[in-house]
């Protein structure tokens, strides 16, 4: 099933469009059995990236407050890709960020590797493999004031990867923030065992293809 196949040209109020139980179940225990069989790339590459300390002495994870499901709190985890002193740490959006990416974190980014951490938080329950990606709670604020139906995104779990990341990827101003939402509740309103394994598979293409054109030396 394509991305491209879907029509997002609807109104974003209205009720969201619940999922069977049986889906519910079984998304979250491929969640569970999935995330536990990354558990060994994880600290395959936390080893490996900790070498990077003798050139950059900070901390290998970075975390983060971020709204999940029904608006809770809860903290990320990501590779650290960025140099992040003072006032540069102050919420901004991705693409605004550039200036503090090192050229290891510029490849991590690339091929999404930052984001594999995440499936501490899947285990946990505060996270899905699927679903929206989890805001920033100072543009999460701002967000839900400014677009209408921003805060139907969070009925479900976010996702490490979703329909509107492979969609749009990273957004750098509020009309990008307005154009994912609507990819956002697509998902939403469309979840299914079927839409579910496309957004799966593409994100692994999407990886490998990443993986395979990029030359890892030339961020080392």
């Amino acid at each position: 099933m394509s991305i491209q196949r879907f029509n997002t040209n609807f109104v974003i109020s209205g009720e969201v469009v619940r999922p069977s139980t049986a889906f519910l179940a079984s998304k979250r225990v491929f969640d569970v059995v999935m995330s536990i069989i990354l558990l060994p790339l994880l600290a395959l590459f936390a080893v490996v990236l900790s070498f990077n300390r003798v050139f950059d002495s900070g901390s290998l994870i970075y975390s983060q407050d971020r709204v999940g499901e029904k608006g809770r709190i809860f903290r990320i985890y990501k590779f650290r890709t960025m140099k992040c002193q003072g006032a540069e740490c102050v919420a901004k959006f991705a693409t605004e960020e550039e200036s503090r990416i090192s050229p290891l974190g510029r490849f991590l980014r690339s091929t999404r590797i930052d984001e594999l951490p995440q499936i501490i938080n899947v285990l946990k329950g505060e996270m899905s493999l699927v679903g929206p990606r989890p805001e920033q709670v100072s543009f999460y604020r701002m967000f839900e004031h400014s677009i209408p139906g921003y805060a139907r995104r969070q009925v479900v779990r976010p996702g490490i990867t979703g329909l509107a990341q492979l969609k749009y990827g990273y957004t750098s101003d509020e009309a990008g923030t307005t154009r994912k939402l609507k990819w956002d509740l697509t998902y939403i309103n469309k979840q299914g065992f079927r839409l579910e394994a496309s957004i799966i598979v593409q994100t692994c293409f999407f990886v490998l293809g990443r993986l395979l054109r990029l030359p890892i030396h030339s961020y080392l």
